[in-house]
């Protein structure tokens, strides 16, 4: 069995006093750099642990999900047309993207397109935190049981994510002085939101709750931590958004010469293999650590010793010079100041 990731260290709390009740001990303080450090450390070796079981979830949920967001026309490209009028329109969730329906490479709504990516990252980020959290203690990862946490856990998300859903009809006011600047808000309003609410996801997994009690949840685990999860959602942010601007706009017409044959369809065909497979394991990591980052703000507040007890006190171990014996009950003892 995997041995769980370490927890961050956790400062000593002051000695109380003899005569008075303990009441409820504040969250441990811990320098965002090291939480941080401590959660990528942990999240490297928890898919290193579970490598094959990493390796085949994003190949059933995570690379469709890469592809269309490479195949959809991206804010931070220009439009088709921006070449051939200076004052061409951007691409808008209202407008089709081009006039010509035999140039549009989109075979759907854009509209219906953008709620599919969503619902599969819904999905894939519901699968990926059961396994997580399942890593995080050394039970065993399977691919099935994460798979059949989908719906329920979707669910949940659904119904957390709606106070933050109007954050996406943003780009589409608008907004004449600026193409961007809609995305742009966009963006804005999820940094802004990010040291508050970005572990919210894992509380609705995790804890099985949904609607405002998971953002509750996050702002209360966060508190202490907010730098760090800053941080790790511009780090991340940060990789697929280039990812997106350097590999994006796959369908968009123009990108190849099909009278060319093979040699103008290779450049396409390895654009997208590399930018699917690089965003895939961007959003995975993005996950598993937010799942993992979650678990050592819980650590921080003191809310896994009695997880940490449960888990571990019925478990039976082999000592090495004890082979052929009785083995032998690992008991976790708390001494109270």
């Amino acid at each position: 069995m995997d041995s769980p990731p370490s927890l961050p260290p956790s400062t000593p709390p002051p000695h109380p006093v003899p005569w008075q009740p303990a009441a409820n001990p504040p969250p441990s303080t811990l320098p965002w750099p090291d939480l941080l450090a401590g959660a990528a450390a942990a999240t490297r070796r928890l898919v290193a642990a579970h490598s094959r079981h990493f390796l085949a979830l994003p190949s059933l949920l995570l690379l469709p999900l890469a592809l269309l967001l490479l195949a959809l026309p991206s804010p931070l490209l220009p439009s088709p047309n921006s070449s051939s009028s200076p004052a061409a329109p951007s691409v808008s969730l209202w407008s089709p993207l081009s006039v010509n329906p035999q140039l549009s490479p989109l075979p759907a709504p854009l509209p219906l397109l953008a709620l599919a990516a969503l619902l599969l990252y819904l999905a894939a980020f519901a699968a990926a935190a059961a396994s997580a959290h399942a890593g995080f203690f050394g039970r065993p990862v399977r691919l099935a049981a994460s798979l059949r946490s989908i719906p329920a856990s979707l669910l949940r998300l659904a119904i957390t994510f709606l106070p933050a859903a109007p954050l996406l009809l943003v780009p589409l006011l608008p907004l004449p002085s600026s193409p961007h600047l809609g995305a742009g808000l966009a963006a804005l309003g999820f940094v802004l939101l990010s040291p508050f609410w970005s572990l919210a996801g894992a509380a609705a997994v995790v804890e099985s709750t949904a609607g405002l009690n998971p953002l509750r949840r996050s702002c209360r685990l966060l508190s202490g931590a907010r730098l760090a999860a800053l941080f790790a959602f511009l780090v991340f942010a940060a990789g697929v958004g280039v990812t997106l601007w350097g590999f994006g706009g796959v369908a968009a017409a123009g990108t190849y010469d099909a009278a060319a044959g093979w040699a103008g369809m290779a450049p396409v065909v390895v654009k997208a293999v590399a930018g699917t497979a690089l965003l895939a394991l961007l959003m995975l990591y993005g996950m598993v650590a937010n799942v993992v980052l979650y678990m050592h703000c819980r650590a921080l507040h003191g809310e896994l010793t009695g997880e940490i007890y449960n888990e571990f006190t019925d478990m039976y171990v082999f000592l090495p010079f004890d082979d052929g014996k009785n083995r032998h009950v690992v008991s976790v003892v708390t001494v109270w100041p």
